[in-house]
């Protein structure tokens, strides 16, 4: 699968048979998905619920977070096997960094991508990357990270 970051809230996730968007509008295929809800189209699944979106493809979870939170157990629960989280980070429509990372922390994803208006230094600095962007992240459930978390920086592509 293929993850492209649009800029802002949205991002777009190419699998083999469909495209989702998720931000702002989520999107799967020509299907608009306008609430919470579970929806399949292609092999590929979307959850909704609580302004957390899930996107089930090809073997791996993503977890669409737009504002970090301190979770309860049920989220947390219901948030458990992400493999790959996009979060906001840096404050402005995003979490605050502090509180990001405790999500982060929480939900143990294997590969974390920030979403952030223009303060992705506090995040970079805590989590010991640079601010070097990828135009986008081709990954498959093989290329996951057994061990340890991967924070992969994506430049928007708007």
């Amino acid at each position: 699968m293929i993850i492209h970051w649009e800029g802002g809230k949205d991002f777009s996730i190419k699998t083999k048979t469909i495209t989702a968007k998720i931000g702002e509008k989520t999107q799967l295929g020509d299907l608009q998905i306008s609430g919470p809800g579970e929806y399949e189209v292609g092999g590929v699944q979307i959850e909704v619920v609580d302004g957390i979106v899930e996107v089930y493809a090809e073997g791996i979870c993503i977890g669409h977070i737009q504002k970090a939170k301190i979770l309860s157990e049920t989220e947390l629960e219901k948030l458990n096997g992400i493999d790959i989280l996009l979060v906001g980070v840096g404050g402005g429509d995003f979490t605050e960094t502090k509180t990001a990372l405790q999500s982060i922390a929480q939900i143990d994803p294997s590969v974390v991508v920030p979403m952030y208006e223009s303060n992705l230094e506090e995040f970079a600095k805590e989590e010991g990357i640079t601010t070097e962007g990828k135009d986008e992240l081709k990954i498959s459930k093989a290329d996951l990270p057994v061990e340890g978390r991967q924070v992969v920086v994506l430049n928007a592509c708007r």
